[in-house]
């Protein structure tokens, strides 16, 4: 029986909520883990930081566990930001070369080494798998304060051939779309990733993801930045893991 969860994720699991601004923050009190623990009576060490990825999830796991922090499970639990890159730099220079927060190589190297920690502490990994993209409001969201043509630009670099067809009208609007579902492609190879390297090491995973895509109109349940989920998300999350944590096993 589960009692006790420690958990290094990014904003997702930390609760955050955005009206749209990228500037504009706050972190709901009925994230999914609080709410989730609460009902089911297990004690919760939410380390989750909001915009890490997993360079700084591993140090977020090391510095917990050399003050001493333990737990029965260990929920582990990135991919967004790592997928992300520096907009305002690509904004500059789109002809630039730009590199991920995280590259997807480094991303399953930490990850596989996250899971390795736990373990060495006598806590169980389990991997979540994040929330999916609304990729046409990421995009919007990302272009605040920023070159719009220049993020289309260096997103879709292959297909964009001058700086012509950028300011045309209707050529923006589906170099746009493609440009969005490339951001949600990008994010989608990471949580593939991350359920890969679970399948590896025998890690159990909670797929947040699919359950989020498998909901009607998964749309309804992100704000509008298209990348936090918003109240009604994180009460979705929470029935997720109120489902799922009395079925996870104790590897110690």
């Amino acid at each position: 029986m589960v009692t006790s969860i420690i958990a290094w994720g990014d904003s997702i699991l930390k609760g955050v909520v955005s009206g749209g601004d990228s500037k504009r923050f706050d972190i709901t009190e009925k994230d999914s883990l609080s709410q989730a623990c609460a009902a089911l009576g297990i004690e919760l060490a939410n380390k989750s930081v909001f915009g890490s990825w997993m360079t700084k999830t591993r140090r977020t796991q090391d510095r917990s566990l050399r003050n001493g922090a333990s737990a029965q499970i260990g929920i582990i639990e990135s991919g967004t930001n790592d997928s992300d890159y520096d907009w305002s730099a690509v904004s500059a220079n789109p002809d630039a070369e730009h590199l991920q927060r995280c590259p997807l190589d480094e991303f399953s190297r930490l990850m596989e080494e996250a899971v390795s920690v736990a373990r060495q502490n006598k806590i169980t990994p389990v991997i979540m798998i994040p929330t999916p993209l609304v990729p046409e409001w990421w995009l919007n969201n990302i272009c605040i304060g920023n070159d719009e043509a220049a993020i289309i630009k260096f997103i879709n670099k292959k297909y964009l051939q001058d700086q012509k067809a950028a300011a045309d009208g209707d050529c923006l609007q589906d170099l746009k779309r493609a440009a969005a579902m490339r951001l949600y492609q990008n994010q989608e190879l990471f949580s593939f990733a991350a359920a890969n390297v679970a399948r590896s090491l025998n890690v159990q995973i909670v797929d947040i993801r699919s359950e989020f895509l498998a909901h009607p109109n998964y749309k309804s349940l992100m704000c509008l930045d298209g990348v936090h989920p918003n109240q009604a998300g994180y009460d979705f999350m929470a029935e997720i893991w109120k489902r799922e944590m009395p079925r996870l096993g104790l590897e110690f």
